[in-house]
Parts: C-alpha cells; structure tokens; sequence
C-alpha cells in the first residue's frame, strides 16, 4: 500500500510538472508586438542574413527570429522591412525576393520573386499598392525601375521605368518621392512620381548621392551624402528644402566638401543627421547647419541611424564578420539606454509601434 502510495504522489508531481513546463513555454502570438525589428544584411553571397527584435522596455534582444520561428533561412542581404497592415515585409536584396510574414508572430506567408532584381526599399501609397525601388542590373544605368506590388495578394503588378540608382522612398498623398543614391553609380536627383497618374512629375537636382529623405509638413527635407573621398572626385555633402506646393528646392545647406552625412531623421520637430561618429540635431526653422554635435557615438562606427518616440538607436556593423551591436540613446539627455549584440551587419530598423 505505501508502495502504491507513492508511485501516485510520483505521478501527480510529474503531471504537475509537466503542466508547468506547458505554461512556460512562449508562445509566438502576438510576440512581437510594440518593439523592434533589426534588418541584419548578413554578408554578401552567404545567404545568412537575419532578424533580430528587441522588446518595447529594452529589456532584452532575440536574434535569429525568423529562422528560428519558421525553420527556413531569410536569405542573401536583408536591405529593409516595412509594415502593411497585418503583414511585415521583408526585402532581400541578392536574392531579389520578399518575404511576407504575419506582422505580429513572424510566421511565414509568402515570397514575392517575380520580376524583383536588386529590390531596395518599400514604400506603401495605400489603395492596395507598393512600390519596391530596384535597380536592375547595377551595370545598366538604364534598366532602374520601380515595382508596383499588390498587396492583398502580394503579388508583382507592373514596372515603372526610371533614373538610375533609385534607393529610399518616401509618400504623401498626391506623390512619391524617389531618392536616386545612383546604384553602383553616382546620382544627385529626387523623382517626383504622381501617384494618381503614375507620370513622373518632375526631378529635380539636389546634391550628389541623395541618401535619406523626411516630410515635414508642406516640405520634403533630403539629405545628400555627396561623392565620399575614394571616387577621386570628392564633393560637399548637402542638405534641401523643397516646397510640395511647387516641388523646388526653396532653401539648401552646404557642407564642407569633407563632410559626408548621413540617416536624415525626425523627431519632435527636430532633423537629426550623422557625421562620422558625430550627431547633430537641427530645428527645421534654422538658418543655417548646427556648428556641435548633439552626441558623439563612442563605439566603432555608424552603420545606420534612426530616431523614434523620443530614442535613437544606432546600429554599429563593427567588422563586417562578427555580430554586431545596437546601442540606444535617450534624446531628451542624449544618454545611453541600452547596448545589445544583433546579427551580421544591423542594417535597417522596423518599429512595430
């Protein structure tokens, strides 16, 4: 009788355990809600590019979460993600696909393939439609497009021809806004792309190497790096002004030709841009560029740079062959929150917000 005793005592504690385990195993719904995703590239021609997310409170970074959600790799070099609705989009480059995955758990949906060649970045216009920029063959200075994507089907449309080297996009209601970065070229122009016609409505001339763009109010604000000093022809970097009422450029900011900036942001009214190593915040009514930098990174270098609900993060590609970091700054103190380690070469950021 004791005997039988315990081997019931020691089935109701295995069962008992067991049903612990059961409950403390994550589950992936709505995981990734309100954080968020780092686009890492990975290393060109090892398809091991990946996506790391890191939590709302900063408490923690998973790495490998589509892999390891869905038990199939992403792919050769990650560019971007964004958000439509449920869905998250995720842009490879070198394999030149998308890969649509639910928004909140990351399970796996669907690859558009079809007629994507060197796909970049996505924008989203609404009435069920998204233009991807692709540069073509990166030999051809004539073969750049945009991608029309449906997005209820997730399924390629129709190409929209256009100058080389097209790179970030960004919207509002009556345009697209189409920087050309020039590819494995050089380029100095905006497209202006009428989003009821589909005709280009004007370009128009800003600095070499335009590489980020925002919207503030009635004016677009792009940010041109100009030619870095290793092309032989080094050029200033500059900073536009253009008025959407009558797409030109109303005011421009010269930098010294040494100077090469990058990742253009807005928050709280104020542009932010990186020099270097170097941050600089601007008010949109200034006069001129700021003379000091608003934070100095004290890491290896800044890979890419983006601001959101008051916080900058900052990611750090260290070697290129190693993980990298992800360190993020309170705007309001300019003090570090958080450093964390993501994957290869930390690219581009997706708030999921």
């Amino acid at each position: 009788m004791k005997k039988n005793n315990l081997l019931l005592l020691a089935l109701v504690l295995l069962l008992s355990l067991q049903s612990c385990k059961k409950d403390e195993t994550p589950t992936y719904e709505s995981e990734f809600k309100d954080g968020v995703f780092v686009v890492n590239e990975g290393q060109f021609m090892h398809a091991n590019a990946s996506l790391s997310f890191i939590d709302k409170d900063f408490n923690n970074i998973q790495n490998n979460v589509f892999q390891n959600i869905n038990n199939q790799t992403l792919g050769d070099v990650a560019q971007s993600m964004s958000f439509i609705d449920d869905k998250a989009y995720i842009v490879v480059n070198n394999s030149n696909k998308i890969v649509v995955v639910n928004r909140d758990d990351l399970t796996y949906k669907s690859t558009i393939a079809t007629q994507l060649i060197n796909p970049r970045y996505m924008e989203y216009t609404g009435a069920n439609r998204a233009f991807v920029s692709c540069w073509g063959d990166g030999l051809d200075a004539n073969d750049d497009y945009l991608a029309v994507i449906n997005t209820v089907h997730d399924t390629f449309m129709y190409k929209v021809p256009i100058s080389e080297g097209p790179e970030k996009l960004i919207s509002n209601e009556d345009y697209l806004f189409v920087a050309h970065q020039g590819g494995w070229g050089t380029n100095h122009i905006v497209s202006v792309i009428n989003l009821a016609t589909l005709n280009k409505d004007a370009e128009i001339l800003v600095g070499d190497r335009p590489n980020s763009m925002v919207l503030t109010d009635n004016y677009l604000w792009v940010l041109s790096g100009g030619e870095p000093s290793w092309t032989g022809n080094e050029t200033a970097g500059k900073l536009s002004k253009i008025d959407l009422n009558s797409l030109s450029i109303v005011q421009e900011f010269d930098f010294s030709t040494s100077q090469h900036p990058q990742n253009l942001n807005m928050d709280d009214d104020k542009l932010y841009f990186n020099i270097g190593n170097d941050v600089y915040q601007m008010d949109t009514t200034a006069t001129g560029l700021p003379g000091n930098a608003f934070l100095t990174y004290d890491g290896i270098a800044i890979y890419n740079m983006e601001t959101n609900d008051g916080k900058l993060f900052i990611s750090d590609a260290k070697d290129y062959q190693s993980e990298g970091d992800i360190v993020i700054y309170d705007l309001d103190n300019q003090q570090k929150i958080k450093t964390f380690t993501a994957g290869l070469i930390p690219g581009d950021f997706a708030f999921n917000d």
